[in-house]
């Protein structure tokens, strides 16, 4: 790296008047020509001088800030190890980078731990806000300049935030991201503790109304001493409606209950505390993860499936029964209400197979069970520990209703002699007889004297049973109702669809008029159903996204006994409110357990209640919460700016289009028409307004939030989110909505609907800043922003017209154009690979990864639309430099880049992570990018064949 120029202090000083001697004439300082003339000075001159004298103290206050500044900064870079320097000109910089900076700077790192600071005056295009010096100091941390960057980017990048960050004891990663999700989340902390305790006053403001319902949610929540001693009670509560609805699950085993049903003795036995899920298992819950968002986000390429399917066959002989259908039509009616899924589950989703896909339809999905795929149900220690888990919620829940059944059978004596006196004396005569029917009828709650059944001797009656009860144990009971129930759940499991085919929209589309579809499905009243959510418009059609599943549910529901649906109905619902219970509620600890193992965390791993708390504030008032991080971390301009970076970067990409060799006119004209109607939406949603209180109150009018009842709070904020998108069936979307709230890092493409969205969460640093130079917002922002709009046109985006429509819009020669290219990427991340913990080589599947890399590429539009707007502007902090860093801003492009992707990540967690994550490793989403640019090989001078510049017949491009 080039060297400090010389210290203006030790110029010649022509403009001082020497003596000849070189000693400085007596009468040569301006201050004692001015305080001791030699003449009387005019009015001119004294005014002249005045103002010379305040120039002089300005700029002594100026430059003693800057050296001030700069020393500063000089300090923290010498505390951790980095050197500094540089004559701020790039091209010395870039042209001595390659060959000398690795001995510079050893040298530096060993020998200073500060450098130089300059004196005199500052450069012009130098920023000195707090920002742009918290900003140096930032990058200057994350650095390792110890590596060539043209060796290896990223060590030299992110080295320095590697060695001075660890994982968190129950995290398997740690990056950026989640240092800005922490950061979020201390500001939302931050908000909800300056909001008062006390209830507001009846002149209380909309937004102190909305903040004292913010803070309830999560006062509530985090009250766990309160939540503890509710216990089961609320949950208990709802068990009560469905035994009520469909009847009772502690019955007597009929003997003529299917054999296929007492399976459970395969499995028994097989779990201990030592058992880990396999990372293979672990594989396949991540993919089922990765195909669910990759429908709504696109980020995979669907295959279209052979036109030549197996029409789908009807119905076989399924035994009618009236009664039965109704009840499970109420059952799941109610459940599915309450956001409780099983047997079959409906979803409201735009119509992308339509020609119109914001309009809302109806679509019906196989059931999901609790296991996190299919293939977890065919592992038997798993299925043992789910037993298990299983039968000590039917226990607790069991416990409740046996008393309660208990109490509903025995009839009162007295009651009973009334009743049979209220005959009347004249069928007196029939009074014996019908006391001797009572006391038959087994409804007494001891043995009647003279009766043959008998006692033991505790006031308990022995000998005949209880209709439709079991003389054993309740424990023992549910045990055996658990491994039927398990194994039901495991049947609907194995009668789904594989997630390539569910999720994929080619294969699940598949339109079926309401009518044909209520005979398809005999066991539910559909009409009946859909009555129940009071929606505006009654489908004509809805879509089966696995026909064969139809028939396979139904026939297995046939021969399924009711005890064993209703287990399956109160263990579904258990499993889905258990997180709203107590920590020290024996429900909630069941499936505590149950989470650990499938979560691979230490048994007895305590929860984050506060990460919890702040999750469930973001589910249940999410908006409410996201207005007020907005306030607190987000601005107007904020927002502007973020929407013209995307605007320009759809800009560069609509102009480039033309010029790609590979796509042919057609094709290109069509493009340009998908990009001219993206929709960016950057900041926060407008339906509801995050801006307006009143439209954040009208929106959660309906919301119940009691003080103490937080289980409650969780129940009716589900039903209020159902009733609401089950009144937008039939109709258009509304365009002002968002999937997600103001606060969350994240950010993503939606393909039916052609928008990219981008929360306020992620415009934060080390994303974004208003106050950065724009080459720093670009080069990180801006590659978040031109990843989500090379999504619309990867090999997944392409399926989609401008209409987010399915179709098919780029002509056969360039889909296989694109094809060549697409697995010439492919090829070269198959070659990446991650360490697992004996050292070896994992390497990812280039494949899996496909969309999200090509997604990568897209940083080549965010630097040419950073280029144009150099073009285009002449604010000065399109050029400004941060103090104290001697990078050309071409060059801090790229570090903002690289910035974004740093990260330590465990080397189980990195294996499971390269076989399921359709992202491709960080480490290798900011190397694998840059390679391929030429851009970058210029801004460092990476020569050919150093290792971020390899052979061109090694590199990959694309857009």
């Amino acid at each position: 790296m080039a060297q400090p120029r010389a210290s203006t202090d030790e110029e010649g000083a022509p403009l001082l008047d020497r003596g000849h001697d070189g000693a400085p004439s007596q009468s040569s300082s301006p201050l004692k020509s001015l305080f001791s003339p030699s003449r009387p000075l005019t009015l001119i001159e004294k005014v002249l001088g005045g103002i010379a004298v305040l120039l002089l103290l300005l700029t002594s206050v100026f430059i003693g800030l800057f050296a001030g500044a700069e020393g500063m900064l000089k300090k923290e870079r010498g505390k951790h190890g980095h050197g500094g320097g540089g004559d701020g000109h790039d091209g010395g910089w870039k042209t001595e980078y390659v060959t000398a900076t690795h001995t510079a700077t050893t040298t530096r790192y060993g020998t200073t731990t500060v450098a130089p600071a300059p004196t005199g005056k500052p450069e012009r295009n130098v920023c000195l806000t707090p920002e742009c010096v918290i900003l140096s100091s930032s990058i200057l941390q994350s650095l390792n300049q110890s590596v060539d960057p043209c060796d290896d980017f990223y060590e030299f990048a992110t080295g320095g935030w590697q060695a001075s960050h660890s994982i968190p004891a129950d995290r398997g990663l740690y990056g950026a991201f989640h240092e800005v999700a922490d950061h979020n989340k201390k500001i939302l902390l931050k908000v909800l503790g300056s909001i008062p305790s006390k209830k507001p006053s009846k002149d209380a403001s909309v937004d102190e109304l909305n903040l004292a319902k913010l803070k309830s949610v999560y006062s509530s929540c985090i009250d766990i001493d309160q939540l503890n001693d509710a216990g089961r009670k609320p949950l208990i509560d709802l068990t009560d409606y469905i035994v009520d609805i469909f009847g009772e699950f502690d019955v007597e085993s009929l003997a003529s209950e299917v054999e296929l049903l007492n399976v459970a003795d395969e499995w028994r036995g097989a779990y201990d505390d030592s058992y880990t899920v396999s990372d293979d298992l672990l594989a396949t819950a991540e993919k089922v993860d990765s195909l669910k968002q990759a429908k709504k986000t696109g980020n995979i390429k669907w295959e279209v499936p052979a036109p030549e399917e197996p029409a789908v066959q009807e119905f076989y002989q399924y035994r009618p029964n009236d009664e039965r259908e109704e009840r499970i039509t109420k059952a799941l009616a109610w459940l599915h209400s309450r956001g409780v899924q099983g047997l079959v589950n409906f979803e409201i989703e735009g119509d992308a197979g339509g020609e119109d896909s914001q309009i809302q339809s109806l679509w019906l999905y196989q059931a999901f069970g609790s296991l996190p795929s299919k293939e977890y149900y065919e592992e038997k220690p798993i299925l043992d520990l789910y037993q298990s888990v299983v039968a000590g919620i039917l226990t607790d829940i069991a416990e409740h209703t046996t008393v309660r059944q208990d109490k509903h059978d025995k009839r009162d004596f007295i009651s009973d002699l009334e009743e049979v006196a209220s005959l009347g004396e004249a069928n007196m005569d029939s009074l014996l007889e019908d006391v001797e029917e009572l006391v038959e009828g087994a409804e007494w709650p001891w043995p009647w004297p003279g009766s043959d059944r008998k006692g033991d001797g505790n006031g308990n009656g022995g000998g005949g049973k209880v209709p439709g009860r079991v003389d054993e144990p309740v424990e023992k009971r549910m045990e055996k109702l658990a491994g039927k129930v398990v194994h039901f759940e495991r049947e609907l499991m194995r009668a789904g669809a594989d997630p390539e085919y569910l999720f994929n929209p080619h294969y699940a589309y598949n339109p079926y008029p309401t009518n044909r579809l209520q005979k398809s499905l005999p066991f539910l009243d559909i009409s009946t159903y859909l009555s129940t959510f009071a929606p505006r418009v009654f489908p004509a059609n809805i879509t089966v996204t696995y026909p064969p599943y139809l028939k396979a549910v139904t026939n297995l529901i046939d021969k399924t006994p009711d005890h064993v649906l209703s287990g399956y109905f109160v263990t579904r619902l258990a499993l889905t409110y258990a997180g709203a219970l107590g920590p020290k509620v024996t429900i909630r600890q069941h499936v505590r357990r149950l989470e650990e193992v499938l979560r691979g965390l230490k048994k007895g791993t305590e929860e984050n209640r506060v990460d919890v708390c702040l999750n469930w504030v973001d589910e249940i008032v999410g908006f409410i919460a996201g207005r007020e991080f907005v306030r607190e971390a987000f601005s107007p301009e904020a927002k502007a700016e973020g929407e013209h970076i995307i605007r320009s970067i759809v800009s560069a990409f609509h102009d480039k289009l033309p010029h790609i060799a590979w796509m042919d006119k057609e094709s290109a004209t069509a493009a340009q028409k998908k990009a001219e109607a993206i929709i960016p939406k950057v900041g926060y949603p407008l339906s509801p307004n995050t801006t307006d209180p009143i439209s954040l109150q009208s929106w959660y009018s309906r919301l119940t939030v009691k003080e103490g009842d937080f289980f409650g709070t969780v129940l009716g904020s589900t039903l209020l989110e159902e009733s609401r998108t089950w009144l937008g069936l039939g109709r258009r979307r509304n365009r002002n909505s968002w999937e997600v709230s103001s606060s969350p890092v994240n950010a993503y493409y939606s393909p039916p609907d052609g928008e990219i969205v981008f929360p306020a969460g992620i415009l934060q640093p080390p994303f974004y800043s208003l106050e950065w130079p724009s080459h720093l917002r670009y080069g990180a922002f801006g590659a978040v922003a031109a990843h989500e709009l090379t999504h619309a046109f990867d090999n997944s985006g392409s399926q989609y017209d401008e209409k987010g429509r399915l179709r098919e819009w780029w002509t056969k020669q360039t889909v296989e154009d694109f094809e060549k290219r697409a697995q010439c990427v492919a090829r070269q991340y198959s070659k990446y690979y991650v360490y697992d913990a004996e050292g070896k080589k994992v390497h990812v599947n280039g494949n899996l990864t496909n969309g999200e890399d090509i997604a990568d590429s897209g940083l080549a539009q965010a630097f040419t639309a950073w280029q144009n707007t150099l073009n285009t502007t002449s604010s000065q902090s399109q050029s400004e430099r941060l103090p104290g860093l001697n990078f050309s801003d071409e060059q801090l492009f790229f570090l903002a880049f690289a910035r974004v992707w740093a990260q330590l990540t465990r080397p189980a967690t990195a294996v499971s992570r390269v076989r399921t994550d359709p992202h491709s490793p960080p480490y290798w989403r900011a190397t694998g990018t840059l390679r391929n640019l030429d851009a970058f090989h210029k801004a460092f001078g990476c020569k050919a064949g150093t290792g971020m510049n390899p052979p061109k017949k090694d590199q990959c491009e694309l857009w």
